[in-house]
C-alpha cells in the first residue's frame, strides 16, 4: 500500500515538472524514508515505508535538514501508535497521516507553522493533541474522522489559533476549523463574531442535534456538516452562502 502511495506522490511530481517544462524532480532513499529536495538542503520526506510502532522521525537524512513532511507521507501506516517530529519541520501536508487508525500520541515541534486539510484524517486513537504557538495556518479540518479526538489544545501563546468549549478557531479569517468529533455535546453555539464555519468542521459530529448560529456568520464550507447523523437543519442568517 505505501509503495502504491508512493507511486502516486511520484505521478504528480512528474506531471507538476513536465507542465513546468523542468526535468522530474530527484527522488532519494535513505533507509525507510523516500525524500526529494526543496532547496540545496532543505529536503521534503514523501514516503515511510517502516514498521515501527513509534516513531522519532529524524532532523536530518543523508546529512540534508527535513523540513516538510509531504502530503500522505505516513498515510495508511496502520501500526503506528505514537510519532514525535523533529524541530526543523515547518510544514505537514494535506494528509500526511490519513488512516493512521492506532496513532494515539504525536507530538508537534515548535517552529511548525502549516498543518495541511485533513492531515490527521481517520486517527482514531487520537483523543489529544497539543498546536505549539508557532502553527498558525491550518487547512480544512485537520483532524477530519478523529472519532475519539476530544481535546485539542493551543498553546497560549498562539497568536492565531485558539480553542474555546474544546472547539479549534482561526482569528485570522474569523474561522471556526474543527468541533472534535469526540464532542459528545447534543448541541452548540457557534460564538458571534465567527464569519466562517469551515470546510469540513463538523464532519463526523455524530451526536451533534442542534446548532445555534451567529449574525455575523457568512459563510459555511463544503461538507462542514457531512455525516451527522443526528443533526437537524438549523435556520441560516441572512446572506449566508454555501460552499460546493
Amino acid at each position: 500500500m505505501k509503495r502504491m502511495l508512493l507511486m502516486a506522490v511520484l505521478l504528480v511530481l512528474v506531471l507538476f515538472t513536465a507542465q513546468a517544462a523542468t526535468a522530474p524532480t530527484p527522488i532519494h532513499e535513505c533507509g525507510d524514508y523516500t525524500y526529494i529536495f526543496l532547496t540545496d538542503d532543505d529536503i521534503q520526506i514523501v514516503c515511510w515505508d517502516g514498521d515501527d510502532l513509534k516513531l522519532d522521525v529524524p532532523s536530518k537524512l543523508d546529512g540534508h535538514t527535513v523540513t516538510s513532511i509531504s502530503e500522505c507521507a505516513f498515510a495508511d501506516c496502520g501500526r503506528l501508535e505514537a510519532v514525535a517530529l523533529p524541530d526543523t519541520v515547518r510544514e505537514i501536508g494535506d494528509g500526511a497521516f490519513t488512516a493512521c487508525v492506532r496513532l494515539s500520541r504525536v507530538a508537534l515541534p515548535e517552529g511548525l507553522t502549516d498543518i495541511g486539510s485533513a492531515a490527521f484524517d481517520g486517527c482514531e486513537g487520537l483523543t489529544a493533541i497539543e498546536l505549539p504557538a508557532s502553527a498558525t495556518r491550518l487547512g480544512d479540518n485537520p483532524f477530519r474522522g478523529c472519532a475519539n479526538l476530544c481535546h485539542i489544545l493551543v498553546s497560549p501563546d498562539n497568536p492565531n489559533l485558539y480553542t474555546e468549549d474544546g472547539v479549534l478557531f482561526s482569528r485570522d479569517d474569523s474561522r471556526l476549523v474543527c468541533f472534535p468529533m469526540g464532542n459528545t455535546s447534543p448541541s452548540y453555539a457557534v460564538p458571534e463574531g465567527v464569519t466562517v464555519i469551515g470546510a469540513a468542521a463538523f464532519d463526523q459530529s455524530l451526536f451533534l442535534e442542534s446548532l445555534r448560529l451567529p449574525g455575523s456568520l457568512t459563510t459555511i464550507g463544503r461538507g462542514a456538516f457531512d455525516r451527522c447523523p443526528a443533526f437537524r437543519a438549523t435556520d441560516l442568517p441572512a446572506g449566508v452562502s454555501m460552499e460546493g
